[in-house]
């Protein structure tokens, strides 16, 4: 395979596993009423009480305007509230609700049975090389991204 075919093919199964993933998160997710676009706001907001959009931004690399509108929706569907921030009035504070830290450890299984399906027949150490790999790979799109937005 010459390196065409393999780039191709890269960009080929990295879609098909995203793909797939936003699939099988959205079957798992739907019964708490998330999806995979939002489980990870979640995840986060859980984690990180208090964090801000700005800060939040910076840990998921969405456009500004795609986590507002993410976190209006959870906040609607009763999984987040906001603050304005005590040290800077111009931003907001996440923080999660009963109904978010409820959801949080079922998020997490969901997460940990579908690593366990992409990764079936690996071992530890592939399992760790792909995972090294992919954030690679993730930080040079977003390298890339930022040097053209420069």
């Amino acid at each position: 395979m010459n390196k065409l075919e393999s780039s191709r093919s890269l960009m080929k199964w990295l879609s098909v596993a995203n793909r797939f993933t936003g699939m099988a998160l959205d079957k798992e997710l739907a019964e708490m009423g998330l999806n995979s676009s939002q489980h990870f706001f979640v995840v986060k907001i859980c984690e990180e009480p208090g964090i801000t959009q700005d800060k939040l931004q910076s840990l998921i690399y969405l456009n500004p305007s795609n986590i507002t509108r993410g976190i209006a929706q959870l906040a609607q569907k009763g999984f987040v509230t906001k603050e304005t921030n005590s040290r800077d009035k111009r931003t907001s504070c996440l923080y999660p609700t009963e109904k978010a830290e409820a959801c949080y450890q079922k998020i997490k299984a969901i997460q940990k049975n579908w690593m366990k399906v992409l990764t079936k027949d690996f071992t530890e150490e592939e399992r760790a090389l792909l995972c090294t790999m992919v954030e690679r790979t993730a930080k040079n799109a977003l390298d890339f991204f930022n040097d053209e937005q420069a």
